[in-house]
This record gives structure tokens, sequence and C-alpha cells, in this order.
């Protein structure tokens, strides 16, 4: 009997730059998928295009016109891996034209493009992800079971902090990189609601922002710290530095009755009574800011699951939702001074 094969999804990579080239390997390497076409932004993009298939060993169409490419019928799951400002118009344009849709992070830079993305979604009932790739880092899900299994006990306090130099161009202005949380610090974000419980709202937060004198040229406040409170009580904490001179740090500390978690390493007093220390866990975590550090095999290979098997990934846009507005709500407390309740109107 001749074996039945599913036919592979076609994809479309939007933006070929620095992390659509781990999009563009992750796909050509998943079974289910096939990169069809690579859209461009700018010129250089098509020199881009062609250097990751010849890296990876595959061909496929390039176009300067994203917005034609989504009438293709072959096209089923579009990566969305430009720079920040595209991430929402081109995500909204994915999803209204019926595709199952990826986008970078950070998903949007305003609260109004976070609510017409959800409803979109909810709308066309597409699969959509944001790429919050660090919970694929395998100490970082090890830990979460650790935590959900009652290892720390009762989760009283988190916090997750983002401390990389980030630079350049588009990144530090306003209207294409957005803002501190939005640039990096999201990621710690979405770790401080995963850890915590994401059945769990944010209820209020209090921020704080500043922009040293010694770098003049973001147009955004790249330090922010805020506070924030969990509808089980649980106190929260992220800080995000984008103009520290230091090496790249992913902090993550996670309080419980019966123990802790510090990064990579566990504590606690129910499953190992006699420790003196933390437990370091030996397998990857976020401490390298190289995006070929990151796990986006496992980040992909999920989303095609999730397409394949029609089911929603834990950070479609809807579930994501609660993050980005926690980033919002924190941006209007720096901004205004003074604390913020949840959820925003």
């Amino acid at each position: 009997m001749e074996e039945w094969k599913m036919a592979k999804l076609g994809v479309m990579v939007v933006g070929p730059g620095w992390v659509a080239g781990e999009h563009i390997k992750s796909y050509v390497q998943n079974p289910n998928t096939e990169v069809r076409v690579i859209a461009g932004m700018i010129p250089e993009d098509k020199g881009r295009a062609d250097k990751y298939m010849a890296q990876y060993g595959f061909k496929c169409e390039y176009t300067d016109n994203f917005e034609k490419a989504l009438d293709r019928k072959d096209i089923d799951i579009v990566a969305v891996c430009t720079i920040n400002s595209m991430h929402a118009p081109q995500g909204l344009a994915a999803i209204e034209a019926g595709k199952h849709t990826f986008v970078e992070k950070p998903l949007c830079l305003t609260f109004e493009q976070l609510k017409k993305l959800k409803k979109a979604t909810e709308r066309k009932k597409v699969k959509t992800q944001v790429g919050h790739v660090c919970r694929w880092y395998p100490a970082l899900v090890g830990l979460k079971q650790f935590v959900d299994s009652g290892g720390i006990g009762e989760v009283f306090y988190a916090e997750s902090d983002y401390w990389h130099e980030i630079k350049g161009a588009w990144k530090v202005k306003k209207d294409t990189g957005g803002s501190a949380l939005l640039m990096g610090g999201c990621h710690s974000v979405d770790m401080l609601r995963w850890m915590v419980g994401e059945q769990h709202e944010v209820k209020e937060v209090c921020a704080f922002s500043n922009k040293p004198a010694w770098r003049k040229y973001y147009e955004y406040d790249p330090t922010i710290a805020f506070v924030c409170k969990f509808d089980n009580g649980v106190v929260g904490k992220v800080a995000t530095s984008l103009e520290c001179n230091m090496p790249y740090v992913f902090h993550l500390q996670v309080n419980g009755t019966k123990g802790a978690i510090r990064n990579n390493g566990m504590f606690s007093t129910e499953r190992f009574p006699f420790a003196r220390d933390f437990m370091k866990i030996p397998a990857d975590y976020p401490d390298d800011w190289n995006v070929s550090h990151h796990p986006f095999p496992e980040e992909v290979a999920y989303f095609v699951d999730c397409v394949v098997q029609n089911r929603e990934s834990h950070l479609s846009f809807p579930r994501a939702y609660k993050t980005y507005e926690l980033i919002f709500a924190a941006e209007l407390s720096a901004a205004e001074g003074r604390i913020v309740k949840l959820p925003l109107k």
C-alpha cells in the first residue's frame, strides 16, 4: 500500500533580515513546510534572499510586492520578520488574506493595533503566534514545569529583567523601534506572565523610566522598570535597559513558599530538602543575544503543529494580548507618573 503523505504547507517569509534567516532555516528543515516566497522591503533584500537560498539549499520566488503575494493560493503561512513598525500592518494584512500568521516580537507598537490584531484573528479564525522564543529554551521549559508541579510551593513574587545594549538606525527611533519594552523587554514581560500563570491577570502597574544624558540618540526612554500586582496577589517586577554598558543578561527569579528558581537554577525545600544552594539545570538558557543561539526550530515547529492539528498556540495574538496590554499600561504609568489599572479601555 502506498504511504499517504500530507501536502506541505506553503510559507512566505517577509523581510529577509538577520532573524528571518533563522525562520527560513527552520521552515526549510521542517518536514511539513516549504518556503515558496521571500518578500523584501528594500533593494538590499534581494541579495539577502539569494544568500539564504544558497545557504540552505532551496529555491523560491522573490518579490518586492508583499501585498500581491498574499493572493497566492499556495501560501498557507506568513512569517513577518520585518522592522517593528511593519509587524502590525503586515500581520493584519496576512490575517485578512486568510493566512496563518506568525509575527516576530513585538506584535505591535500601539494599543489600537493590538486590539485590531486580536479581533481580526478571532474573526478570520486563522492560527497566529507572536515570536517570544524564550518559551522554547530547554532550561526555561523545565523550570516552568517545576513551578507548575508545585516544586517551589505557592508563588508570591516573580521578576524578569532584560538588560541588553541595543542601538542603531531604526531601533532607537520611536516610530520604528517603539520603546524599550517593545524593542526587547517584551521577552521579560512575557516570561513574567508565563511563570506566574497566564490564567492570572495583572490588575495594576506602576512604572518609572529615564533617558541618561550620555546617549542622546534614543527617541524614547531606554530604561524602564515596573512593579505590578496580579489578581492572585503575586507581585511582579520587570526592568529593561537598552543603553546599559555590559554583556547581555536575561534575569529570572520566582519565589515560592517552598523554594525558588533563579535564572537556570532551582531550589526546593519540598523536593530537595538537603540542598544548600540552587541546582543548575544543564540545558540551554537565554544567556546570549545572538539569534543563532535561540531555539527557533522548536518555536516554528510548534506553530506549524498548531496549524496542522488545528489548535490554538499558547502565544496566539488573543492570548498574547494581556502581555502587550501590560506593556502599554506600564508605559502609560511611566509617562503620566501614576498607577494604572487594568484592563485598559
